[in-house]
């Protein structure tokens, strides 16, 4: 059966669910659930976000060139998702959905207190891609919570992101298994 092209995008399933927090010139909190998210390169550390124009976080993004990636565990999914909705310039968006912010470490957008992991992001250039913005950023610090970390690595049972699928279709509770890659010696 042929799929429609323009949902072409539906097979890269299942994509991370992230919530970008930004600022606007004024100090303006904003947050967005964003799963356009990709990285790009090793050395330097660099992402792609895609991004629709007309949203704020876009907006604030050109005009500060900074973002974080916060990566939340599964029981936030409601406020991630309720950080989607329109409120007015100026509202900030994560207290309306009762998530906690604090400064991050080296940009002005606020990290998610709630979050297990964050990427703090200067936007290198964009371009326009489609319907979309695909937005470059260099990963300037990356932080995760002591407690996920598991011999060295990231224990991603621990993180317990969400995964999303397609529509209101989301994945939580994966389960990991390890296999031999051959690409590696």
């Amino acid at each position: 059966m042929r799929y429609p092209i323009t949902q072409a995008y539906r097979l890269l399933s299942p994509r991370l669910l992230t919530l970008i927090t930004t600022v606007n010139l004024k100090n303006g909190i904003n947050a967005a659930p964003a799963d356009f998210v990709s990285p790009a390169s090793f050395n330097p550390p660099i992402v792609i976000v895609s991004l629709t124009p007309g949203i704020r976080t876009y907006k604030n993004i050109k005009e500060t060139n900074e973002f974080v990636i916060n990566i939340l565990p599964r029981q936030y999914l409601d406020q991630i998702l309720r950080c989607a909705a329109r409120y007015p310039e100026g509202i900030n968006k994560l207290e309306i959905v009762g998530l906690k912010w604090y400064s991050s470490s080296i940009v002005k957008p606020p990290r998610i207190k709630e979050a297990n992991i964050w990427l703090e992001c200067r936007a290198l250039e964009e371009k326009r891609v489609g319907d979309h913005f695909a937005i470059f950023g260099e990963v300037l610090a990356a932080e995760v919570r002591d407690e996920i970390i598991k011999e060295g690595e990231v224990d991603l049972a621990k993180v317990s992101p969400v995964l999303h699928l397609i529509k209101d279709n989301f994945a939580v509770d994966y389960k990991i298994i390890k296999h031999k890659r051959y690409d590696y010696k």
